[in-house]
């Protein structure tokens, strides 16, 4: 397909769908149009086709009925010619009387061989010495024509005739032949009379209705002079000369075949006009067109109504979206009613749906700008509370600085080393970034650890397992030492006797997971539901409903919400746990593999 066709292709996909339909019910008309028409050329070619071979036919039929004739004729001048009791006799016979005699029984026979064909009007024979037979007419209208005969042939016709018969002008054609003696051997090369038939042209053609039987055709019969002798137009009389041009005005679809007629030395022309060649296929083909308009009037109705179907509500369905793009909130709340088809009652029941959704939308979008608004209050509030809390761990940082010093003076190695640690502690949740390398965050937990191990002494048996490859992998800053304080004074202080603290860093399917895991007292099963139930809400606002809980202290729904805010859902804390074997909290962050920057 070339670009002008793409072209055209997209331009018709951009006209509005009135116009499309339009124009394809204007290409449906006129494939039909087309169809009828390609219809009648083809048949009037096949027409045109069988009615020349039928003409060819007739022709070869009408040849067919000459010669039979002709034969007939022909058998009649040989046996009347040869005819030696009879006619031999009568012409060779020089004795007066006798020969009058003999004329009584020759003008019977001749008057039987009248008898055997049809359309013989007369016999006539002329002997040598002028004496002349016929039955009736004017002998001398015939004595002329005794010169055109060839010798030695054995037949011969003349053109087409007209000469007085019984008061009458008649047409006919004159077959005549030369006789010769069969007895009288020594003047065989000398004629001894001469044969004359006079016919009539149905004589040669037969019953003239059947020369033809194709309504509208012109047949033309001429003999060798150009005269007509036969033909179905009645503007052409017969006898006079055929006018070439005549037959050739006309239509250059007209069929006309010629054909030549060998015994009479003529020929037969036939003409089929177009017109009446192809006037039943014309009136076939105005039918069809009849036929096709009264549908084509009859179809106009559904059409119009399947197109209004489709037009109008499309049309109200564009004029409603015009109103929504105005953006009110009062439009907003519209819904459309269209009454139509099965594709438009689902298009408006969708849009209905999403019209109800982007209401629904927009109210939670209020709601997450209010939820927003409130948790930047929260964020402030918190802020402010945090720098008015630093004042406390500075001054015990200062504080346990000078004790440190002191025990140091005073040689008390475990107050130095407790001091230190618990400097260490402080100092670390007093400043730095808000992403810290991974190592930093488990030398918080050493430290804090530490302490809590002078206090626990060795109740408390501590395991690492850590991927050496996360440990400059930056995470949020302060997200373990609230789960292993929970560990430690939730889980481990209430049991009797010795506990295990493990943590594990690790990576399983692109997530980070930070897992710290005790061997304590566990947790209840109503507790651990409502934890869980509280982890699985948004945040701790939409959990609880009170913005103080958001802002107290650091625990273990602060490290959630931390990362569930930071890295979104599914990630943030996860608590397992069975009471009287311990307690398992993993914090899940995402990890693309490279050091989070």
């Amino acid at each position: 397909m070339n670009g002008e066709a793409v072209k055209t292709l997209k331009y018709f996909k951009k006209l509005p769908i009135g116009q499309q339909l339009s124009i394809l019910a204007f290409f449906v008309v006129a494939v039909m149009i087309f169809i009828i028409l390609s219809n009648f050329i083809q048949v009037s070619r096949v027409m045109k086709e069988k009615n020349s071979e039928y003409v060819t036919e007739s022709i070869s039929q009408i040849n067919q009925t000459i010669a039979s004739n002709s034969d007939v004729v022909k058998r009649l001048l040989e046996k009347i010619s040869y005819n030696s009791p009879i006619v031999q006799s009568y012409l060779n016979e020089t004795d007066s009387v006798r020969k009058f005699v003999e004329y009584t029984q020759l003008k019977s026979y001749i008057g039987d061989m009248i008898d055997m064909k049809d359309g013989i009007l007369d016999i006539a024979m002329i002997d040598n010495n002028g004496t002349v037979f016929n039955t009736s007419g004017d002998i001398n209208e015939l004595l002329p024509f005794r010169e055109e005969i060839p010798e030695r042939k054995l037949y011969y016709y003349s053109s087409l005739q007209t000469i007085p018969f019984n008061s009458k002008m008649r047409h006919v054609f004159i077959a005549g032949t030369r006789i010769y003696s069969i007895t009288n051997f020594e003047n065989k090369e000398v004629p001894i009379g001469t044969l004359l038939l006079v016919l009539d042209i149905s004589a040669m053609l037969g019953k003239q209705e059947q020369v033809i039987r194709m309504s509208g055709s012109e047949v033309y019969m001429i003999d060798r002079n150009g005269v007509v002798f036969y033909t179905n137009n009645e503007e052409i009389s017969v006898g006079s000369m055929y006018d070439e041009a005549q037959l050739l005005d006309g239509d250059d679809s007209d069929i006309i075949r010629t054909g030549e007629i060998p015994d009479l030395g003529g020929r037969v022309i036939i003409k089929v006009p177009a017109s009446a060649l192809l006037s039943e296929v014309a009136e076939i083909r105005r039918q069809q067109l009849l036929v096709f308009c009264i549908s084509l009037a009859v179809l106009a109705f559904p059409f119009l109504f399947v197109i209004n179907n489709i037009l109008y509500p499309l049309k109200k369905l564009l004029r409603f979206m015009k109103e929504i793009r105005s953006g009110t909130l009062k439009t907003l709340k519209k819904r459309i009613e269209l009454d139509g088809y099965y594709e438009m009652m689902t298009t408006t029941n969708h849009f209905n749906a999403m019209l109800d959704e982007i209401d629904d939308l927009t109210h939670k979008l209020l709601e997450s700008n209010v939820r927003l608004y409130e948790a930047e209050l929260v964020k402030k509030k918190s802020e402010l509370a945090f720098l008015q809390s630093q004042i406390n761990p500075h001054f015990l940082y200062n504080t346990l600085e000078s004790i440190k010093g002191i025990a140091a003076d005073e040689g008390s190695d475990k107050i130095f080393r407790i001091s230190k640690a618990l400097a260490l502690v402080f100092r670390y949740s007093i400043k730095g970034a808000d992403r810290i390398p991974l190592r930093e965050e488990i030398q918080m937990i050493q430290n804090y650890m530490y302490i809590q191990q002078i206090r626990f002494g060795d109740r408390i048996e501590m395991e690492y397992e850590i991927d050496q490859t996360l440990l400059d992998y930056k995470v949020p800053r302060m997200i373990l030492q609230p789960i292993v304080e929970n560990a430690v004074f939730h889980g481990m202080e209430p049991k009797v006797g010795g506990c295990k603290l493990r943590f594990e860093a690790y990576v399983r399917e692109n997530v980070l997971y930070l897992a710290v895991k005790d061997s304590g007292v566990g947790i209840k099963r109503d507790t651990l539901e409502h934890i869980q139930a509280r982890l699985m809400a948004e945040t701790r606002l939409k959990a609880s409903g009170e913005m103080e809980d958001y802002i107290e202290g650091i625990g273990l729904f602060n490290v959630h919400d931390r990362i569930r805010l930071n890295y979104g859902n599914p990630y943030g804390v996860r608590v397992v746990s069975m009471l009287g074997i311990g307690t398992e909290v993993s914090i899940l962050m995402p990890y693309g593999g490279e050091l989070y920057a």
